[in-house]
């Protein structure tokens, strides 16, 4: 990774950095709402990154050139201008990057930092390893006033537990997000993104369970969601005491 990248880079992208708005809209000519577009197609650079030998120190060493947006510890931004990736799965990492590479997922801020020469195939897979194990204890943005009540009943009724599971953990087989204790502004724009259409790499699923949703609905999920704890905290086996 050519080093003197480094105190800007973005990375997202479980997942996934943001861009200003009038950017963001910009539709992808190769994603959601193209022919021919296929939600998780294979491409030969995903399947190269899937099948090296990732090592996370490596990895820890290639993230410097990100830590400028997504900070050393992964954590983002609490206003959701840049998301926590600490503990994103590693099928959504490599995912989001590869998206972005190749233009699927429009991200004009990432993509200078995640495209050839600037990261090898080798880089991103080693990242994606290093971010997958990162502990990001910081707190997470949250709406002004708690929607959580109403938040975890859409989340439960549109059965959104069906992909990204009970606790917000996702599926790294699956390439499905964590998005537990993700940041409330990111998650925020992000739903609006996948509702309008303007997120290339869209699960068209997610574009229909959410189309109908109003304003109010999407704040009400996003800070439902980023008031969920870190599931590996809440999954993480209890510690006997000896006496």
């Amino acid at each position: 990774m050519n080093k003197f990248l480094c105190v800007i880079a973005a990375l997202l992208l479980p997942v996934q950095a943001v861009w200003a708005d009038d950017i963001d809209q910009q539709l992808s000519i190769k994603g959601f709402g193209t022919k021919g577009y296929v939600w998780g197609k294979m491409t030969p650079e995903r399947a190269e990154a899937l099948m090296l030998n990732a090592d996370a120190a490596r990895g820890k060493e290639a993230y410097r050139g990100c830590r400028g947006c997504h900070k050393p510890d992964a954590a983002g931004v609490i206003d959701g201008t840049y998301p926590r990736l600490g503990g994103q799965h590693i099928n959504v990492l490599i995912k989001q990057m590869v998206d972005t590479r190749e233009g699927v997922r429009i991200n004009p801020k990432m993509l200078p930092f995640v495209e050839d020469p600037a990261v090898t195939v080798q880089e991103i897979a080693d990242i994606a390893l290093y971010l997958s194990r990162v502990q990001s204890p910081r707190e997470s943005g949250k709406a002004a006033d708690n929607l959580s009540v109403k938040g975890k009943k859409l989340y439960e009724d549109k059965n959104c537990a069906s992909c990204h599971g009970k606790k917000g953990e996702g599926n790294n087989d699956r390439v499905i997000p964590v998005i537990a204790n993700q940041h409330f502004g990111y998650l925020l724009r992000e739903l609006k993104h996948i509702q309008h259409g303007t997120r290339g790499n869209s699960h068209p699923d997610m574009v229909e369970a959410i189309s109908k949703f109003s304003h109010e609905d999407l704040e009400a999920v996003a800070d439902y969601l980023a008031r969920l704890p870190d599931y590996r905290a809440v999954n993480a086996p209890a510690v006997s005491k000896k006496k």
